[in-house]
């Protein structure tokens, strides 16, 4: 009785199983059940054509050796890139080397910020904020100079290149030599030839730190904020910071295995004025928190009312705020809301921006924890001189307290007991004379910035 209802029970149980089905039909459901999302995307493959084109304007050998061959064997090219290794190697040595130590070490959780990076009053100068940030997922940056247009460019015959390489060697060299643009100078040298504006710069400045270049577009800022890209048949507007509407660049770029970024370029006039008037421009600043900032070699424009709502768009977004002292003046920065730290030396300004002196910043170098800077950055390119402050976001959920008000404190002297080795009378940077070349690649231009410069 036992054995026959065990079999009954066996019986029963196998009765309530599914019927298994056969091997295509175990395959197929298998392929279904499988999430799509669960198999890897693929990276996409660089644009062969940027990323070499970046490479020759980088001074570095494409990876099309034939196309470029024309390019490889001018002796211009040969000797724009000698030049440009030159002066690459001697930043790299004097200041990006020093500065991705000092960030990784000070900057921490944002130097590995792996949100929007803002850097306004820039230009082109990429090696300085991915080397400060160098996880963004978004850089935006801004400057008055043009931006250049991809579609001319990507039409032009290969041996057009050399003989126009002047303009962009100019800009990098400033950039090289100086740590900053001369925006004057640039604005001159980028105007003419065939490689104009600062895409040339760009796309060299990504080779350069390594990136393949993978989207390059001409954009535009449309009402509401919103970037619209500008194809090849359509008219372009004026490329002009004081025009209307804004025009710009949209890079995307990547290292390999690191994740791809966007860099987003407009040429546009930042003061209250410009983003009154120009179409989209407030409305895209509006929109950037949260994000981390860098200002470096700003013109001081912040101090001024003109640039009021900048200043405004910069404090009230960022929760981590890198400059020296071009940047916002310190007694924008409420204790109470940011953490600062101080690094380096503050005197006074270079002698072409002497009416910025900040007195409650020589005295907070006096009265706070200052910790050292082993590099020159800004105007003050010698380390001894140099100043970066870095303000935290105590929470930056919490609404800021009131700005003070535009009008400054009263004027006071500087400080006449400074030791007249640290005043920054001369900003020649004192770096080995480059290989003698007498060419058409342009003079060696060490002069202190402009009153234009950024």
């Amino acid at each position: 009785m036992k054995g026959r209802m065990g079999i009954i029970g066996l019986w029963l149980l196998w009765g309530c199983q599914p019927p298994s089905p056969p091997p295509a039909e175990r395959a197929a459901d298998t392929l279904v059940v499988t999430p799509k999302t669960s198999l890897p995307l693929a990276r996409p493959q660089p644009d062969s054509f940027w990323t070499d084109l970046a490479r020759l304007l980088g001074g570095l050998p494409p990876q099309d050796s034939a196309k470029w061959a024309v390019v490889l064997r001018d002796t211009s090219w040969q000797l724009y890139a000698r030049r440009l290794q030159y002066l690459w190697e001697q930043r790299q040595k004097s200041l990006y080397d020093s500065l991705a130590v000092w960030a990784a070490r000070e900057l921490e959780p944002y130097h590995t910020w792996k949100g929007r990076i803002f850097y306004p009053f820039s230009g082109a100068d990429w090696p300085t904020v991915y080397t400060v940030y160098p996880q963004g997922s978004t850089y935006i940056l801004f400057g008055l100079e043009q931006e250049g247009d991809p579609h001319y460019l990507r039409t032009l015959p290969p041996r057009e290149i050399p003989p126009h390489l002047q303009g962009p060697y100019g800009a990098l060299a400033d950039l090289l030599r100086l740590t900053f643009f001369k925006t004057k100078d640039m604005q001159t040298q980028l105007a003419h030839g065939k490689l104009r504006g600062l895409l040339p710069v760009f796309l060299a400045l990504f080779a350069r730190t390594g990136h393949a270049i993978y989207k390059v577009e001409h954009i535009i800022l449309r009402e509401g904020g919103q970037i619209d890209t500008l194809a090849a048949s359509q008219k372009k507007p004026p490329q002009s910071c004081w025009d209307n509407p804004i025009t710009g660049l949209r890079f995307q770029v990547g290292r390999s295995p690191e994740a791809l970024q966007e860099v987003i370029y407009f040429s546009l006039n930042a003061a209250n004025a410009g983003l009154k008037t120009q179409t989209g421009s407030y409305a895209f600043l509006s929109r950037l928190a949260p994000c981390v900032t860098l200002i470096k070699s700003a013109s001081y424009l912040l101090f001024s009312p003109e640039f009021s709502e900048m200043r405004r768009l910069i404090l009230t977004q960022s929760v981590g705020i890198l400059q020296e002292d071009t940047g916002i003046p310190y007694r924008f920065f409420d204790t109470t809301a940011w953490r600062i730290a101080l690094y380096g030396s503050y005197t006074q300004p270079i002698p072409l921006f002497r009416s910025k002196y900040q007195q409650d910043l020589w005295e907070a170098y006096r009265r706070l924890p200052v910790k050292p800077l082993p590099f020159g950055i800004g105007y003050h390119i010698y380390p001894a001189q140099s100043n970066l402050l870095w303000a935290v976001r105590r929470d930056p959920m919490a609404a800021l307290p009131p700005l003070p008000e535009d009008v400054p404190p009263p004027h006071r002297r500087m400080p006449t007991q400074l030791s007249p080795s640290l005043l920054p009378t001369d900003t020649t940077p004192r770096l080995p004379t480059p290989p003698p070349a007498a060419d058409s690649l342009g003079g060696d231009s060490t002069a202190a910035p402009s009153s234009g410069s950024e």
